[in-house]
């Protein structure tokens, strides 16, 4: 192992080095100042969709006067595909947010760190907390939020998995319920504070409770003497009669053995009605007490995307056409979570995740192009690349092209090295891959993170 870290050391070295040699020899593409006939182009959102559409803006443009604009909320692009382990200190959030400026000054865009408050499709403006912004053209890639359905207090009494503060908050309430419990006497409220009930058995609610009984077993165990290993649940309740919903049945099966030999407790067919600070209620009227539950279970279209035209499905999502813009409106084009797109010979809607989110990003920025350059626009095309989910240390099931299946330790490193190759920067690659190698050795990110 310490041959192990000593090669990640070395790699990092070679990486920053690596890193200053390309900042040296390559021109940044500052964005000039805006030309005042400039055709406006303004991307909402920094998620997978809202950067790729920037990004194909501004390198692909060829001699058009083209302001782009990016505009979000905060100031990072945040690789969510392993938030959750933020959340259960397998990486340090650092590692998993890119600054969105280096990107613009690299790449030639400019950006604008607004909250987005209305979209003012008659006056063709986006209304920002910073004040009206003008558009010739629009892309909305505004993400999605978690979907409560309508269900009692959830809101108040759940931690959700959706923003970096999400994981770190996650992460807090986890060691603070570890550091409660060390000192509580009453059996009752121990056993509460020892429970930790996940909603939602999609893709996210799997990961995060692997990754979780992975923690509280393997590291954190090690540091509360006084608490017995019997005495730690980690839950997860699904309301329908499976886990991962869309992926292929050998490898749900695989999975839900793999997580319950693990010990994590899998309880399909049991929907929550209501929750308390004092734990979960089901359908069938048993209380599970809980002091920290999870929401996993579902998300919905940002509540903007209402202020566009367009049908709206039950998510909240927009439909758009074949090229990916609102009908009736050819210059609003909507990608990512935002959207409800069917791909020709579908039935619903392509699902909302970050590889199609990015080839929309990429199809609505080259038909902005199109239309300024009076040209075609092209179809959105989408090839179903695969599905990865990690079921905590050494085990992921992996579905490649629909023909590919992998378990166990195979699997958890082709996990690893698509994401490891997905993550956004150098210095971030070799952050995540030092975390993940103290990770073998046995150490995690376990300080409780807050300011003042």
């Amino acid at each position: 192992m310490k041959n192990a870290l000593v090669g990640v050391g070395v790699l990092s070295a070679l990486g920053a080095a690596g890193v200053v040699a390309r900042v040296r020899g390559s021109r940044m593409a500052v964005p000039a100042l805006v030309s005042p006939n400039a055709n406006r182009v303004v991307v909402l959102g920094a998620g997978f969709g809202g950067m790729s559409a920037a990004r194909t803006l501004a390198t692909q443009k060829d001699g058009e006067d083209l302001d782009v604009l990016l505009v979000d909320r905060q100031n990072f692009h945040l690789f969510t595909p392993i938030l959750y382990q933020v959340a259960t200190g397998g990486v340090t959030p650092d590692n998993v947010a890119h600054p969105i400026r280096y990107v613009a000054r690299n790449k030639g865009f400019r950006f604008q760190e607004s909250t987005v408050e209305r979209i003012d499709v008659e006056n063709r403006q986006v209304h920002t907390d910073d004040g009206a912004i003008p558009y010739d053209y629009l892309v909305v890639a505004l993400g999605s939020t978690t979907n409560f359905f309508g269900i009692d207090a959830v809101q108040e009494h759940s931690l959700t998995l959706k923003t970096l503060g999400d994981g770190i908050g996650i992460r807090n309430r986890v060691l603070d319920a570890l550091e409660r419990a060390d000192v509580e006497q009453d059996p009752e409220a121990r056993r509460a504070l020892l429970t930790f009930v996940i909603v939602g058995a999609g893709y996210t609610g799997v990961e995060l409770g692997s990754s979780l009984r992975d923690l509280l077993m393997t590291v954190l165990l090690k540091d509360y003497p006084t608490i017995r290993p019997e005495e730690i649940r980690v839950m997860l309740v699904e309301a329908v009669g499976r886990v991962m919903t869309g992926f292929d049945d050998s490898l749900v099966e695989s999975a839900t053995k793999t997580m319950r030999e693990k010990g994590v407790e899998i309880r399909l067919n049991t929907p929550v009605n209501r929750v308390e600070p004092e734990g979960v209620y089901t359908a069938d009227g048993e209380f599970i007490p809980s002091a920290t539950v999870i929401w996993t279970a579902g998300v919905r279209a940002n509540a903007l995307i209402g202020d566009l035209p367009g049908q709206k499905g039950r998510d909240g999502r927009v439909s758009v056409n074949n090229c990916l813009q609102v009908e009736g409106h050819e210059n609003i084009f909507v990608i990512g979570d935002s959207a409800a797109y069917v791909m020709p010979g579908d039935e619903r809607p392509l699902p909302a995740n970050a590889p199609i989110a990015i080839a929309a990003g990429k199809t609505a920025g080259k038909n902005v192009l199109h239309a300024l350059r009076g040209e075609p626009l092209e179809p959105l095309k989408y090839r179903r690349e695969g599905q990865l989910v990690a079921l905590g240390r050494n085990n992921a099931v992996v579905e490649l092209f629909g023909k590919v299946k992998v378990t166990g330790l195979l699997g958890w490193f082709m996990w690893r090295a698509v994401y490891f190759y997905k993550l956004t920067g150098v210095k971030n690659q070799l952050g995540v891959l030092l975390d993940w190698a103290f990770g073998l050795a046995g150490t995690r990110e376990t300080n409780s993170l807050r300011t003042p």
